[in-house]
């Protein structure tokens, strides 16, 4: 009663001694938007301000040789939750939220061309759609070469099939179809199907599909014991050791004390310092694009647009410059933030001389958007010669015109890298999956796979991603996990100049 108002809908009661066994209740993570108080046996629990959303923290005991978990928010029984919370109850804390995009009535779909001649039809096409008074906007995207389109790996080759993991419409004329570029079409109607079809039949048209949503890769299970108990709980064991030192900082700054500059775990683990000595200060340093959902410009521990030139892309009505969500300003602390300055975190790159940020929109303030708009940002980021991208996002269904615009930019020797994404599950997850990405996975500080990271054939390397320690809006940090956390790791290591 203690820890919660009089008004709170929770009730609970806390286990003596004897039923939690030999092993006291241990701090794994408390949210970040949550008030959140302490009880003298180490329980944690913690509420959001608008006292709806729960957060919970795990704790671990041993009771006559049986191993088990509990919640500590449930430490021993919930009673009521306020009717109006997520259907899930609970949202791991460790993990970033996002909210679905929004597109209103628009309907994206993206058509491949096989040369110029075909693009013009697709504009003519488009002309004569407005003069019949619908809706629509077409942009424009040109390949530095034409490339062969290719099915879905294990598909049927039907041409109007769909995406087994979306559900998309989609219209590919034949595998190994000629793609120079692809147009994106914004447009009001109430018959996507025969829109789709209407322009499957324009000559010089190679494949039409629905466009995807993308959105940062967050953890969509819960933590249960379904049938990996063991990884669980050597997961927590990890947590527990990796937050150790951030614990103790909390201590501190309870005293008026602020300890000195610190650095992730994951840092070390990737031996980003032994490198650190030898690389050079460039005249034109290495510029490393961060596509996801903006920038804390001005945070007191990563580079500014005045001293080290960040640049970026705005999309959805919203600036690079302003992290609505914070995600996209936490993997950009694990690639870039400031070293020795003494303040919050170091990075993979804390040396802001070698090095340039490019910034690209391609996910809004929710922390999702369409697959459209991730691959301007992208196309963004190549022009303006960015040669490693980091997209710590997913969600999409396989995309023959995704598939042969990232071959475009691979071909052009700029290195993209993705999150494996956090289905716990070897299921292809893209855009990490296509052939020209590097598909990245999570490790936990022991250095064993993540319970929640992807694994799958397509994975070529994994990296520190659970309990991750970044910089986030508002001169802050945080600590979360995801292969969110550790695509960063691989991002940075890639733009360290040798």
């Amino acid at each position: 009663q203690s820890l919660f108002p009089a008004s709170s809908s929770l009730k609970f009661k806390l286990q003596t001694e004897e039923e939690r066994g030999s092993c006291k209740p241990t701090y794994l993570y408390e949210a970040p938007s949550a008030r959140a108080a302490r009880s003298s046996s180490g329980i944690i629990a913690a509420i959001p301000k608008n006292g709806i959303h729960i957060y919970y923290t795990m704790m671990m005991f041993l009771s006559k040789g049986t191993i088990g978990l509990s919640l500590a928010a449930l430490a021993a029984a919930i009673g009521t939750v306020s009717a109006s919370a997520d259907d899930g109850l609970f949202t791991d804390p460790l993990m970033f939220s996002y909210e679905p995009y929004d597109a209103g009535s628009t309907k994206t779909i993206l058509v491949s061309y096989r040369d110029d001649s075909g693009h013009k039809n697709i504009v003519n096409h488009t002309k004569k759609m407005k003069g019949e008074g619908k809706q629509v906007k077409e942009k424009n995207h040109k390949l530095k070469k034409a490339h062969k389109l290719k099915g879905a790996p294990g598909s049927s080759g039907d041409k109007k099939g769909k995406s087994e993991k979306d559900r998309r419409l989609m219209w590919l004329q034949e595998d190994q179809a000629i793609m120079a570029g692809f147009s994106v079409l914004e447009l009001e109607t109430d018959d996507l199907k025969a829109e789709i079809a209407a322009i499957s039949v324009i000559e010089g048209v190679t494949a039409v599909e629905q466009d995807g949503m993308m959105h940062i890769n967050t953890m969509e299970y819960q933590q249960k014991l379904r049938g990996g108990a063991a990884d669980h709980i050597r997961e927590i064991q990890d947590a527990i050791s990796a937050t150790a030192d951030e614990l103790a900082e909390d201590a501190e700054a309870q005293h008026g004390r602020r300890l000195a500059e610190q650095t992730p775990y994951g840092i070390d683990m990737v031996n980003a310092s032994h490198v650190w000595e030898y690389t050079p200060v460039m005249t034109d340093p290495i510029k490393i694009c961060v596509v996801d959902t903006g920038y804390d410009l001005g945070h007191e521990d990563l580079p500014t647009e005045s001293a080290h030139g960040v640049d970026g892309f705005n999309q959805y009505d919203q600036l690079w410059s302003v992290d609505g969500h914070g995600h996209g300003t936490h993997c950009a602390g694990t690639i870039g933030a400031i070293g020795g300055n003494g303040k919050g975190v170091t990075s993979v790159n804390p040396d802001p001389s070698k090095f340039t940020f490019f910034i690209g929109k391609g996910l809004s303030d929710s922390g999702s958007g369409p697959s459209s708009g991730v691959m301007a940002a992208v196309a963004a980021c190549v022009e303006a010669g960015a040669k490693v991208i980091s997209m710590s996002l997913g969600g999409g269904g396989y995309s023959a015109i995704d598939n042969a615009s990232y071959e475009d930019i691979y071909d052009q020797n700029v290195l993209i890298v993705a999150a494996a994404g956090n289905g716990g599950n070897s299921a292809l997850s893209y855009p990490a999956s296509y052939p020209a990405v590097v598909s990245v996975a999570s490790l936990t500080s022991s250095g064993s796979r993540s319970s929640f990271s992807q694994y799958n054939d397509q994975v070529e390397i994994s990296a520190p991603g659970s309990n991750v320690k970044s910089t986030v809006p508002g001169n802050n940090y945080d600590t979360y996990s995801g292969t969110s956390m550790a695509c960063p790791h691989v991002a940075g290591g890639g733009g360290l100049p040798l």
